[in-house]
């Protein structure tokens, strides 16, 4: 009989741990995906793990309306312009802070991470006085704003960090040759930064597309809502809730992301990377 090693008992405890917790993490998701195929007899059936046969009534009309396609779209909208003007904001706004000296700068550069990690919805009575003083309850342009706010210290402060990796050589050569300060930001800053400025895009656009509290408070009107907030809508009466329409809903919903994530996704992995690179 073979002896044991205790190298042998390490590798069993950690298949273990990687095999329990994909499992907690993936049968949920193949649940809600199956569900979206299941009739609706078999979703309520213990026994039916796998769909007897594939059933598409939950994406076809009635059951599933079209102010469903309009809340996806909601959360498109809501989402990609934040991440546009978040972008605008932070890529700017982290190169000038990093090129600048002093104390006072690199003590403002921490604020930014600090700001970041103040509660979000501590700040939820305030941000509501706010856009209710601007006219702008209840309108995606006023969770947009708030959308901005909340990401735009985090990445502005990734930019920051990134900029390090960029020779400050470089701009001033640039600056000798008659380079324009918008033109070196916008020819050179700009590409060197790629991966960088898709890391806080990609952020953003998860963070706003997934955001749920801030959405329910500040909009109301249902042609309005944004996606997650749509779904907890799904309960027609108090005893029947339609889980095939809000599985196939939920996996509508996820596509978006998933398309956006995987074509970026390299470009992500690399701007965290480098990102990482920071002057003391």
């Amino acid at each position: 009989m073979r002896e044991i090693k205790p190298e042998d008992v390490s590798k069993l405890l950690a298949y273990s741990y990687i095999l329990f917790f994909s499992v907690l993490m993936l049968y949920p998701i193949y649940w809600a995906f199956s569900g979206a195929f299941k009739s609706d007899v078999e979703i309520f059936d213990p026994t039916k793990i796998f769909p007897s046969k594939l059933s598409f009534s939950a994406f076809l009309p009635p059951s599933f309306q079209m102010l469903y396609y309009t809340w996806i779209g909601n959360s498109m909208l809501v989402a990609s312009t934040a991440t546009l003007i978040t972008v605008l904001i932070s890529v700017p706004a982290g190169h000038a802070l990093a090129r600048a000296r002093g104390r006072f700068y690199r003590t403002l550069s921490t604020v930014l991470i600090l700001a970041y990690l103040f509660p979000a919805y501590f700040l939820i009575v305030g941000f509501v006085r706010l856009l209710s003083l601007w006219g702008l309850i209840n309108t995606h342009v006023g969770l947009i704003l708030v959308y901005v706010a909340f990401n735009t210290p985090y990445v502005t402060y990734l930019v920051y960090s990134y900029m390090f990796a960029i020779p400050t050589e470089l701009e001033e050569a640039l600056l000798i040759d008659g380079y324009s300060k918008w033109r070196i930001l916008t020819k050179i800053i700009f590409p060197l930064s790629f991966p960088i400025i898709i890391t806080g895009a990609l952020w953003t656009f998860m963070w706003s597309w997934n955001e749920v509290i801030y959405a329910l408070v500040v909009l109301s009107s249902p042609n309005l809502l944004t996606a997650p907030i749509g779904l907890a809508t799904l309960q027609p009466g108090e005893s029947i809730i339609p889980w095939s329409t809000f599985w196939a809903f939920s996996l509508l919903y996820s596509i978006p992301p998933l398309i956006v994530f995987y074509a970026l996704q390299k470009y992500y992995i690399s701007g965290l990377m480098r990102g990482a690179v920071k002057a003391a």
